[in-house]
């Protein structure tokens, strides 16, 4: 006979074991999704840097852009201008409550709005605002000096992010940033992860896993390896030669996008040899771009003419390529006066080498050896150039301090998917002095004119007109040489369904993501 102590004792490792196996179960069913990219966020304050608090799905703004790079309703539900473009209202969704519970409301709004107006100066300082008013819960007004047709672009960015108050501490500063999104910001660790939990009272469609584990990684070969060992299941921006590996794999999916992204080579204009058009021109037709996307990409992606890819509606479809010509680089190069005068192979002028530095950066991993294909061109027709592969920051930097001649960057084109905003930042003289990772230095009088006259323009067709003409300038000028547009690469495990690549790269959509 079993004594009531042998008794209570099986009963208590009953209940222990039945337990544990609830717990295990429990913890089965959790879905953890994880992706690995390249970027991260500089700060924890999402009206500083949107871009990355945006794509995990933590922070939401006004309004969105779809698959098709078109503007859509977001927190926002409708808007309307008032006839002399100078008044937006924007009637908000009712019902949206901050991941804290505190409710999404009009004034709020207001205030969230300002702060990053002035937190994103940079980006929002191009804005004509006077005033935003909240005359309820649920309507938000902006009103405006001046005719402004990409206002709502510009509110899709994820600097306009709504942040509830509890983001705050006493002095203003974001200490956790709460949002509207279908996740939640559980942690971040710089330079290394973010975590977001699944936020399960969503407004929209809530979201199937329940955490995501965002690790930063830079180097592609890094995210290629965490991939292998399935310790992620997506991997981001994949070079072509790494994405080629995996697409005889049953187990692994590769997802191609093209993107509204160039890769181009920006030109010191501000000195020699490239303050001289010439020269410029002469660099855009020693480059043989189809190479590059058939040896470099392997064929991934498309040459490029102007700034816009084709397919998008603001591009220029009627500019002239630079063709590969290397007889008429050489020919420029000496109108311009940079000859061989001692026979060593190296042009010079008055004394001087042309020997150039090529900055460049390997978070985009195909900019090295795209790079290092062109520093093999260029030097057939008698150029040097030193190549320098720096971290981005490091790269930047010099670009900022104009140490450098050329500058090989992938170019984000439609952040604000309206022309106004790379146009603004990148081609007005107004930004290419600071800002921009267009034109460097570089001043046309016509085309400031065009832009400025595009952005209060409220007739889509004729602001389309306007930077048709500007986008040929640039071209004619050539203070930049653009290269070719991109196709990203990401690669999945193959249990991994409902993942898209957005054209605008504007959102991840990882609340459609599931694993089966």
């Amino acid at each position: 006979m079993i004594k009531k102590e042998g008794i209570l004792f099986i009963l208590l490792a009953l209940v222990v074991l039945v337990a544990g196996c609830t717990d295990k179960e429990q913890k089965e069913e959790i879905q953890t999704l994880s992706i690995s990219g390249q970027w991260s966020p500089q700060t924890i304050d999402p009206h500083l840097s949107g871009f990355m608090h945006q794509r995990l799905g933590y922070v939401e703004t006004l309004v969105g852009v779809d698959y098709e790079g078109k503007i859509i309703p977001n927190l926002a539900k409708s808007w309307e201008v008032s006839s002399d473009g100078k008044k937006w209202t924007f009637e908000l969704k009712d019902g949206i409550q901050f991941h804290d519970g505190t409710p999404f409301t009009a004034k709020i709004m207001k205030e969230s709005l300002e702060r990053s107006f002035i937190q994103s100066a940079s980006v929002f300082g191009k804005i004509p605002v006077t005033s935003i008013e909240a005359p309820d819960n649920l309507t938000l007004v902006i009103s405006l000096n001046s005719t402004f047709p990409a206002l709502p672009a510009y509110l899709s960015k994820g600097e306009s992010a709504a942040l509830a108050p509890g983001s705050y501490d006493a002095n203003g500063n974001v200490t956790k940033p709460i949002g509207t999104g279908p996740f939640i910001f559980e942690s971040w660790k710089p330079e290394e992860e973010i975590v977001v939990v699944k936020n399960p009272d969503y407004w929209g469609h809530v979201a199937s896993v329940d955490k995501i584990i965002y690790r930063i990684m830079p180097e592609a070969l890094t995210r290629k390896m965490l991939l292998d060992s399935k310790d992620i299941q997506i991997a981001m921006i994949l070079s072509p030669d790494i994405a080629e590996g995996y697409t005889e794999k049953a187990d692994y999916t590769v997802l191609e996008q093209p993107i509204a992204r160039v890769r181009m080579m920006t030109f010191n204009t501000e000195k020699e040899p490239f303050n001289d058009k010439k020269v410029r021109q002469a660099i855009n037709y020693a480059i043989d771009r189809e190479t590059i996307v058939n040896s470099v990409l392997s064929g991934y992606g498309t040459t490029a003419e102007g700034l816009f890819p084709p397919q998008f509606y603001w591009a220029n479809k009627d500019i002239a390529p630079y063709n590969y010509d290397t007889e008429k680089a050489k020919t420029l190069l000496n109108e311009a006066g940079w000859v061989d005068s001692n026979g060593d192979g190296i042009r010079d002028k008055n004394g001087k080498p042309m020997k150039i530095t090529f900055v460049t950066y390997p978070e985009r991993a195909e900019l090295p050896p795209i790079a290092e294909v062109i520093q093999q061109q260029l030097n057939k027709v008698g150029i040097e150039t030193e190549l320098k592969v720096l971290n981005y920051d490091a790269a930047e930097s010099l670009r900022y301090k104009g140490d450098f001649n050329i500058f090989l960057v992938g170019r984000g084109l439609l952040f604000v998917p309206d022309p106004d905003e790379i146009m603004m930042t990148d081609y007005h003289s107004n930004g290419t002095s600071i800002d921009g990772l267009g034109a460097y230095r570089w001043h046309n009088d016509t085309v400031d004119q065009l832009i400025e006259q595009a952005r209060t323009t409220s007739d889509e067709a004729v602001r389309k007109e306007l930077y048709d003409e500007v986008q040929a300038i640039v071209v004619e000028e050539a203070p930049v040489a653009y290269l070719n547009y991109y196709v990203n690469i990401d690669v999945t495990t193959s249990n991994i369904k409902g993942y898209r690549l957005h054209p605008t790269e504007y959102s991840l959509d990882l609340q459609n993501v599931s694993i089966a």
